[in-house]
């Protein structure tokens, strides 16, 4: 790779980090691209030859997220054996990566009131949308298989995350009182069994 593409790309992953920070801690409308570049150690002008606007910085920080949480969904469902299992395992990978990037966390919890609602910016909506979908047909999998009754699945996808914001928004608020894989396996276990036991 070309010097300047090193250097554009370290640049990126600067600015996507300190930003990260900024937004969980004042959240998206009250950071300044300034203190993002402050955050970043970077002047004010690398960060706009890097990035247009705060806009683009925050579409592209979910972006880069997302991405990361979906390949660690991914790798750890890969070889689960039934539908119940995967969707179950690949929500506590989400709850895993969560805990594991805090600052991401932070923001998101900080982001919108609701995880499933319909606010937030183009990104949130894709993103928290693609996620109620990816549910929903792990719903539809697990009962197609008869492991699951007849929860409509988007309602179960709302349910499970409704239960992730509230397990990981107390987790934070209660100053992370426990250890991250305590938290998931509590978190996977309730959904078992609201899941298994809802008609």
């Amino acid at each position: 790779m070309p010097v300047v593409e090193q250097r554009r790309s370290l640049y990126r992953e600067l600015v996507l980090d300190a930003a990260e920070r900024e937004f969980a801690r004042v959240g998206f409308a009250d950071t300044k691209v300034a203190a993002i570049a402050k955050a970043a150690d970077l002047s004010l002008a690398t960060v706009y030859k890097t990035f247009p606007g705060k806009r683009e910085i925050w579409d592209d920080l979910h972006a880069e997220r997302m991405t990361a949480l979906l390949a660690l969904v991914d790798e750890r469902v890969a070889g689960t054996l039934t539908p119940l299992e995967r969707l179950l395992t690949g929500i506590g990978a989400v709850a895993e990566f969560l805990t594991a990037h805090d600052a991401y966390l932070e923001l998101s919890l900080g982001a919108g009131s609701g995880w499933i609602s319909a606010g937030g910016t183009d990104v949130q909506r894709t993103v928290w949308s693609s996620g109620l979908d990816m549910i929903a047909a792990g719903v539809t999998a697990a009962k197609a298989a008869r492991e699951l009754g007849g929860l409509r699945p988007r309602i179960a996808a709302g349910l499970v995350v409704s239960a992730l914001q509230v397990w990981l928004g107390d987790w934070v608020d209660s100053g992370r009182d426990r250890q991250p894989d305590e938290l998931v396996a509590d978190l996977v276990a309730h959904l078992r069994v609201i899941l298994t036991t809802l008609a």
